[in-house]
This record gives C-alpha cells, sequence and structure tokens, in this order.
C-alpha cells in the first residue's frame, strides 16, 4: 500500500506591486498619524491667532469707542460754553472773535457756522475805530479761509477741483468806499466733472457741466451774487438740470455748504480770494456726499441704491 504524502500548501508568488504594498502599508498609517498631527497644530495655531486678533479688536473698538463718547461729552459742554459767550453783549469783539476761532477750528466739519461769521462781520461793520475794524475784518477772514482750508484738505484725492477767475467790469471806478454799494456785472464760465458708477460689469458714466454766472458784487461786503445750474447727463443722455441763486463770500464752507446731486454727489462754490478790482478767485468742487459733513446724511433711496449696485 503506497504511502500518502502530507499536502503542502502551495506557497503563492508575489509580485513587484505587492511587496511596494507591504512596504508602503505601515508607511501610510504613519503619514496619515502625521497629517492628523499637523492640522490639528496650524489648526489650533489658526484659532488661537483668530482669538487674540478678535480679541485685540475688540479691545481696540472698545477703547476708541469710549475716547469718542468722552471728546463727545468735552466737545459738547465746550460748545455750550463758547457758544453761550458769543452771543452774550458783554463781551468785547477780541473775545467773542476768540471764542468764535475756537468753534470753528474744534467743530468746522460738524456744524455750519456760517451764521456767527456773518453775525461777527455785522458787530465788526458796526466798530467805529478804523484800525480797529481792519484788525478784526482781517482776523476774521483769515479764520474763515483756514477752515476752508482745513476742508478742501480732508477732501484731498476724493474731490475734484476747478477754479475761475470772475473779472470785474470795466465800470469799477465808480466804487466809493463805505457806501456799500451794489454793482451789476455780467460774467459766466463752466467747468466738466466726470464719476463712474460700476454696477456688475456695466459702467455708468455721469458727466456734470457746471454753469457760473455772476451777475453782482459788493466790494464793501466783499461778496458776489451768483447762479449755478448743473446739467447732469448718464451715458451721454440728458438726465437734469439743478439751478440755484446764492451769494457766496468768505464765509462758505465746502463740507457744510454745497449742492446735492444724484449718485449722492456734492458740488460746492468756494471764494477763495476777492482782489479788487482786479478778479475774484472762486474754486468748484465735486466731491462724494460721504466726505461731506457729519450733519450731511444720504438719502435711503440713494443708500439702497449703492448696496443694491455692489451685489
Amino acid at each position: 500500500m503506497d504511502t500518502e504524502e502530507p499536502l503542502v500548501p502551495k506557497k503563492e508568488k508575489r509580485d513587484t506591486w505587492d511587496k511596494i504594498e507591504i512596504i508602503l502599508h505601515p508607511i501610510g498609517g504613519l503619514i496619515t498619524a502625521l497629517t492628523i498631527a499637523l492640522v490639528s497644530y496650524f489648526g489650533s495655531a489658526y484659532l488661537n491667532s483668530r482669538q487674540n486678533n478678535d480679541s485685540k479688536i475688540r479691545l481696540y473698538t472698545e477703547l476708541m469707542s469710549s475716547r469718542e463718547q468722552s471728546e463727545s461729552a468735552l466737545r459738547k459742554d465746550m460748545f455750550n460754553s463758547i457758544l453761550g459767550t458769543i452771543l452774550k453783549d458783554s463781551h468785547s469783539l477780541d473775545e467773542n472773535i476768540l471764542q468764535l476761532e475756537l468753534l470753528a477750528y474744534n467743530f468746522h466739519e460738524s456744524l455750519n457756522l456760517m451764521p456767527l461769521f456773518v453775525y461777527l462781520d455785522r458787530q465788526i461793520a458796526a466798530e467805529k475805530n478804523i484800525q480797529l475794524k481792519e484788525a478784526y475784518r482781517n482776523r476774521l477772514y483769515k479764520m474763515a479761509g483756514d477752515v476752508i482750508s482745513k476742508q478742501i484738505s480732508s477732501l484731498e484725492g476724493a474731490a475734484a477741483r476747478e477754479t475761475m477767475f470772475i473779472t470785474f467790469p470795466g465800470d469799477s471806478a465808480k466804487y466809493k468806499p463805505g457806501l456799500s454799494q451794489e454793482f451789476a456785472m455780467d460774467w459766466k464760465d463752466s467747468k466738466v466733472f466726470y464719476d463712474t458708477v460700476k454696477a456688475g460689469n456695466t459702467n455708468s458714466v455721469y458727466k456734470r457741466v457746471v454753469f457760473l454766472k455772476a451777475s453782482g458784487y459788493n466790494v464793501d461786503e466783499k461778496r458776489v451774487n451768483v447762479r449755478l445750474d448743473i446739467e447732469t447727463s448718464l451715458n451721454n443722455k440728458f438726465v437734469n438740470m439743478v439751478t440755484q441763486e446764492f451769494t457766496i463770500d468768505y464765509f462758505q464752507f465746502p463740507m457744510i455748504d454745497n449742492t446735492r446731486l444724484s449718485n449722492d454727489m456734492r458740488c460746492a462754490v468756494v471764494m477763495r480770494d476777492f482782489d479788487f478790482p482786479n478778479l475774484i478767485e472762486v474754486d468748484i468742487l465735486y466731491f462724494p456726499g460721504s466726505h461731506s459733513s457729519l450733519k450731511e446724511k444720504p438719502y435711503y433711496d440713494e443708500v439702497v441704491k449703492k448696496l443694491l449696485m455692489e451685489q
């Protein structure tokens, strides 16, 4: 009887890929573990950094908010005190001008101080001492010029500015000092401004043609009667015409005293120099409403329109 041979399992022959898989299997587990560790480490570091930044921003916001509240309270008390002092008749012109200087240099962006300038200008006109009158008036005009320069500097980069020179007529020799005479004149000029509004992939171009016409002037009071016509076109199609008639002098402040236009834009006329009998220098400023004074609030429909355009 033949002896049965034991069955020996046949070894399966492994190819190259099987060997590579055997080698890489533990390495893959190690890489996975390292990846999880790195993601956890950098994720935790990012979250900690984000929390630190949020804490710093929150702290900075709280500090700025408390600082603004303190400044607002101080400015409010200062405003009430100074305004009450100016309106009292018991103080001298010199003291009143000093009080207005404090107001003008601290509140020129939030208050229309033109009535106070005009009020003190009338008081100065009643001064009988010629030398004092001239000194007070120069001081008042310098203060107004400083405020205008500060506001124009604040608009730098956002405003387009054009300068016009109004020339006096040939009969200016009729002027007699001290009589506050009104003289007629016929002068006009125009300037063009553009601004572009992007909505998606389309651009809307606004064109503003500003016409300025001077119809009269007063040398003693250094003022000019003007008419302002602003023609608006959108993509070369006429939209509307805005017309205003007013008087300009040294007390027009552009961030406060301006003409509101469509697309939340502003146009201001500022007298920079009254050099009789040579010329009157006038600046035309065209700027966004966001750079106007704090008291100038945008219309709700303009805000909604801008938000819809940005989507």
